[in-house]
């Protein structure tokens, strides 16, 4: 059910693990492996988040992480079945997911391992600012753990960087998309209250970039002073 064996080789021979799911041999077995692993490390992780408010924003984010990464690989992963089809890999479903999903385990990997220096840098008082740094951090390093099951499942041949960089651009919006969605995880400083959701309404984050900078430019426009002479 659970192949801690698996594990290893993702994390130490992640080629190995790349050939297996794009030749479709025992990716069932990965898959299950991958989606435990997703699912304890980002509770795990989600948990440490949450720690910084404590009490029952532990349990919010405990929920949410896995929630976020989950429903984000499996947004993402037709797209890379697309892409890879586009650009010369026409390949069936089960290896273009389970390659997906192994990627999605050593990016779990590396976010649990993650785990406890979060929880000690909250514990020791850490600023509010530096704790996102320090979250983002962790969660750049494990992205990029996990974008080489893919580069080594794309491995040569025309297309492959072309299709790497849509689908990071892909899994960057869905991403952020989701975490928009989900969030606070963290907390607002200032703030007792704890809430499951931040608001129920205010659209999604592309929304939110163009209102935002939107905003930026009528404040630049208004603050510009006039010049001598053209006033009417």
């Amino acid at each position: 059910m659970f192949d801690l064996g698996l594990l290893n080789r993702i994390l130490r021979a992640p080629a190995g693990v790349a050939a297996q799911c794009r030749d479709d041999r025992d990716v069932a077995a990965i898959a299950r492996t991958a989606l435990v692993t997703l699912a304890v490390a980002a509770t795990a992780f989600g948990a440490a988040v949450g720690s910084w408010r404590g009490g029952v924003q532990v349990a919010f984010s405990a929920l949410k992480m896995p929630l976020g990464i989950l429903g984000t690989l499996a947004l993402a992963a037709p797209a890379f079945y697309v892409l890879a089809a586009i650009f010369g890999r026409p390949w069936a479903l089960r290896p273009v997911f389970s390659l997906v999903l192994a990627a999605g385990a050593r990016f779990a990997l590396v976010l649990l391992a993650m785990t406890p220096v979060l929880w000690l840098t909250i514990n020791f008082g850490t600023h509010y600012e530096a704790i996102k740094v320090i979250a983002t951090i962790a969660y750049g390093l494990a992205g990029l753990a996990g974008l080489e099951v893919l580069v080594r499942g794309l491995e040569g041949g025309a297309g492959k960087r072309l299709t790497l960089g849509l689908f990071v651009v892909v899994f960057l919006l869905i991403g952020a998309q989701n975490a928009w969605v989900l969030r606070p995880y963290l907390g607002t400083p200032g703030i007792t209250e704890v809430k499951l959701f931040t608001r129920d309404r205010e659209g999604g984050l592309v929304v939110q970039l163009l209102q935002t900078i939107g905003l930026m430019e009528r404040e630049r426009t208004t603050s510009t002073p006039s010049t001598p002479g053209t006033d009417r």
